[in-house]
């Protein structure tokens, strides 16, 4: 089964969108969804849930199959209330499994017609099949789901119970996105998912999708999320809608072969044309050769010429010549940061040095942007102290940096109103590498989209001479060829950069060191990204195995102490022992007994069945398949008391032998 999508174009006013899109998502795969900001992305997705109409084309879904969106943005004004009163976060979560009362309310009806047609095959296949779907959907398990799903994205359990306003935007639609995975839609399509995830949330949800049933469609900018996702990836592009079976980064080593593959190919044909073009010339007027011009005249005519692909252009981030710091460039002592009774950051000591690329990585809610305000001077709430190096010249560009662009200023304006003298000749040249020309300067910055806005507020580091870059998230709301352009640019940097984020990789291409801080205390680990994540995994196992330790010994002090009852007690620990595993003997002799006249009486009964001394007789039938099915009852409670019995008396035959020994 699969969701087909045929043929889809989508135009607004004199603009094209997108034309002849024809992709399918199957399903337990994943289809990534690629292309530049405006692309029409959110767009096809929108038009696939129905929330927009196509100009052509159109959407085939499987009969009784759901889709299930997330959008970009979530707007829960109304939502964080319920009619009864206020929800909670777990009662939120628990209405992606309502429909399981209705599935229950089926098998029980199917069960009762069954008991009085037992011999209904059609009924028994419906109830089988109920009974699949409702193990699927959690009948059994919902709560520890919700539990796993809720733990998984970041809640902390002590916080389930708290009415859902409670929670910050972000919070509350990660808990709208728990609920719409545990209600398990046949087709998922997820539009930036990552958004408001940390790096830890993300790996959870990675292996969450990995897992998935149905089928996934996602639009990321995301690039190690959609290496590890994608099996198919669909790209819009300005020449229409390509289709790659791989990865992302298996979809961007095809395009460029595309690419390499498509300019020879366009190379040849120049040549072909010259080389025909050249004979029609030299032999144009030559009446032996008219017949083999024309000729050449109509092949020309045919051919269809190869045209480069429309290349779209990409920001070009170049960081003003800066005179170097000192070797070092931020020590921190002891700092730390409390709001009311919350402590954010506990007693934390660093050193940044020349050249160092620090990541600093933790879940939402860590103290990374505050810790990244404090490194920024805008934060002097904090206890500790904090020691800039010598000839320190830092740039920040704040988690929240889109707020600044509101109001009626112009993009123009804006970033005159922050460019210093000497570099407002070179706004408009600044401003147009970064992808804002002609009309555009005049937009109001508070009509931006959320990637122009970061780009906008990056444009404002380029103004002015920095040797220390302090970013905390400046990858959010960038499309894939933006990030990659900052990270190019970083890579080149002469100076020292801070940064935060929760593109992984970005961090594992830029990182150095890594602080991470967890409880309101920050580790030092150096190496890349990835060595970050091998040496956490190994001191994560390093702590299980020295936990285990400490359990064998505590029972090891435990066993010690019991060696030391006195005589009297184990002696009559013993009895007491001794004389269970006798009497659970003959019990499981006896139960052994019962089972075979059991399973003597259920042989009897299927030969009965398999040829019926009455077979034309119904009301017999019934009776007998009746009989069988309490047979067949009574034989398992036989066998199950029998397993009972069997795990007790090896566990007492166990302990007495601990005793002996």
């Amino acid at each position: 089964m699969s969701l087909q999508i045929n043929n889809l174009a989508k135009s607004y006013a004199a603009r094209s969108l997108f034309s002849n899109v024809t992709f399918f998502v199957n399903q337990g795969e994943c289809t990534a969804l690629v292309g530049h900001n405006g692309s029409g992305k959110s767009t096809l997705m929108k038009i696939i849930m129905g929330f927009e109409h196509a100009d052509d084309g159109n959407i085939t879904m499987p009969k009784q199959a759901r889709a299930g969106y997330l959008p970009q943005e979530i707007f829960l004004d109304d939502a964080a209330t319920h009619p009864s009163g206020e929800l909670t976060l777990f009662e939120t979560v628990a209405e992606a499994f309502d429909d399981l009362k209705d599935i229950k309310a089926s098998i029980d009806e199917l069960e009762k017609q069954l008991g009085a047609n037992p011999s209904d095959t059609k009924l028994y296949a419906e109830h089988h099949k109920l009974l699949e779907e409702f193990e699927y959907k959690g009948g059994y398990t919902w709560r520890s789901q919700a539990v796993r799903v809720l733990k998984g994205l970041g809640f902390p359990e002590e916080r389930f119970d708290e009415p859902l306003k409670n929670f910050s935007g972000g919070k509350q639609m990660r808990a709208h996105f728990a609920k719409l995975l545990l209600s398990k839609p046949d087709y998922l399509l997820l539009d930036e998912p990552t958004n408001y995830l940390d790096i830890e949330s993300i790996g959870f949800l990675e292996e969450f999708l990995k897992g998935y049933r149905g089928g996934i469609l996602v639009v990321s900018h995301d690039r190690m999320f959609l290496d590890n996702l994608a099996s198919y990836v669909v790209a819009l592009t300005p020449d229409g809608a390509k289709t790659f079976k791989g990865n992302y980064s298996d979809f961007l080593e095809a395009s460029r072969q595309w690419a390499e593959d498509a300019e020879k190919e366009r190379k040849r044909q120049d040549k072909e044309i010259a080389k025909t073009e050249k004979f029609i010339e030299r032999f144009r007027y030559k009446a032996s050769k008219a017949s083999q011009v024309q000729s050449r005249i109509k092949s020309l005519e045919k051919i269809q010429q190869i045209r480069r692909p429309r290349a779209l252009p990409k920001p070009n981030f170049k960081f003003p010549e800066c005179e170097p710091s000192g070797e070092t460039v931020l020590t921190g002592e002891s700092i730390s940061r409390s709001f009311a009774e919350l402590d954010v950051l506990k007693d934390i000591s660093f050193r940044v040095e020349k050249g160092d690329r620090l990541a600093i990585v933790g879940e939402n809610g860590a103290g990374k942007s505050t810790l990244m305000r404090i490194l920024a001077s805008e934060d002097r709430g904090f206890s500790g102290s904090l020691i800039p190096g010598y000839r320190v010249f830092p740039a920040y560009f704040a988690q929240d940096e889109e707020i600044s662009f509101e109001g009626d200023e112009t993009i123009e304006e804006r970033i005159m109103r922050d460019a210093p003298l000497d570099a407002v000749p070179e706004v408009r040249n600044l401003l147009g590498a970064l992808l804002f020309s002609g009309d555009d300067l005049k937009k109001k910055v508070s009509y931006l989209s959320g990637g122009e806005k970061s780009r906008l507020g990056l444009a404002r580091l380029l103004l002015r001479p920095s040797n220390l870059l302090l970013l905390d998230e400046p990858t959010n709301h960038l499309d894939i060829d933006s990030r990659e352009a900052l990270l190019s640019s970083l890579e080149d940097y002469p100076g020292t950069i801070v940064i935060v984020s929760h593109d992984r990789f970005f961090l594992d291409e830029i990182a150095t060191k890594v602080l991470a801080i967890r409880d309101g205390e920050a580790e030092l680990y150096m190496g890349s990204y990835s060595d970050y994540l091998a040496a956490r995994k190994r001191r994560d196992e390093f702590y299980a195995n020295d936990e285990a330790a400490a359990a064998q010994s505590s029972s090891s002090q435990e066993a010690e102490a019991d060696s030391q009852k006195t005589a009297q007690e184990l002696y009559k620990e013993t009895k007491r022992l001794s004389n269970r595993v006798g009497r659970l003997e003959r019990d499981i002799a006896d139960a052994e007994e019962d089972i075979q006249k059991a399973e003597e009486a259920l042989a009897e009964l299927e030969n009965e069945l398999a040829s019926p001394k009455k077979a034309s007789d119904t009301d017999y039938l019934v009776k007998l398949s009746e009989k069988y099915d309490l047979a067949s009852k009574h034989l398992e409670q036989k066998m199950s008391a029998w397993e009972e019995l069997n795990l007790e008396y090896e566990e007492t035959k166990e302990a007495l032998q601990k005793l002996k020994s």
